[in-house]
């Protein structure tokens, strides 16, 4: 039967280094700011705009797209609609082939469920909040590993579920973007080891061990809601 030894890492420094630039890439990804839009103010009940709307969006690099939408479809890339405080945008791509379809707000930042992927297959689901990842959301990379739960400010934090690619699961707390706090290790056959791997972790390492039901159940519950918001239809 498998067994973690006490302060061994579950998570190598390279993966971190990997886990960590992943994570930092979705907060620093293509910013678009709309700076430059007349709308009719006709609205329908769900407030999403009827008219017709033009507008000129950039990043920080200063590309800017410019045209036309009306009616909820858009015309050449993408679609919008204006409400009164968000923006909902479908399929821009950015200088680094990342792509973000979903929801923003009137200062172009990704805000509210959306969905972005990278070139390199990194793929994020979930909640974002003046462009970062903020609530529950999922998160693949490109080697297996994928993490569903709980984020703040751009980075793994609460109650969540984490797998590494070799099939290795991690259940409970994580504190700016790493295993941090009490939660349970399941191994490759689906045991936990002997003694049991359950109890207090700190930057990836296995402390001492402490039984935290409770805490499991919870990662599980942010995790399954996590995948809820995966399957929005954007």
């Amino acid at each position: 039967m498998a067994q973690w030894k006490p302060h061994k890492t579950l998570v190598s420094g390279a993966e971190q280094a990997k886990l960590s630039s992943s994570l930092e890439r979705i907060t620093n990804s293509g910013r678009w700011t709309v700076v430059d839009a007349m709308a009719m103010d006709d609205y329908d009940d769900d407030m999403s705009s009827v008219g017709v709307t033009t507008a000129r969006i950039e990043n920080q690099h200063q590309q800017h797209h410019q045209g036309q939408h009306g009616h909820g479809h858009g015309y050449g890339q993408g679609q919008s609609q204006y409400s009164a405080g968000a923006v909902k945008v479908g399929g821009w791509r950015y200088e680094d082939a990342s792509r973000y379809i979903g929801e923003w707000n009137q200062l172009g930042q990704k805000h509210g469920i959306g969905h972005l992927q990278f070139a390199d297959g990194t793929r994020y689901d979930g909640q974002f909040q003046e462009g970062l990842s903020q609530g529950v959301g999922c998160l693949w990379f490109p080697d297996g590993a994928k993490y569903e739960g709980e984020f703040h400010q751009g980075w793994f934090h609460g109650n969540g579920i984490f797998w590494r690619a070799d099939g290795m699961k991690y259940e409970g707390e994580f504190r700016g973007g790493k295993i941090w706090g009490l939660g349970l290790l399941t191994f490759q056959d689906f045991t936990h080891g002997f003694p049991r791997n359950e109890g207090f972790f700190q930057d990836c390492r296995f402390m001492r061990r402490r039984r935290c039901p409770e805490v499991v159940q919870r990662a599980q519950k942010c995790a399954l809601l996590a995948r809820s918001q995966c399957e929005h239809p954007y």
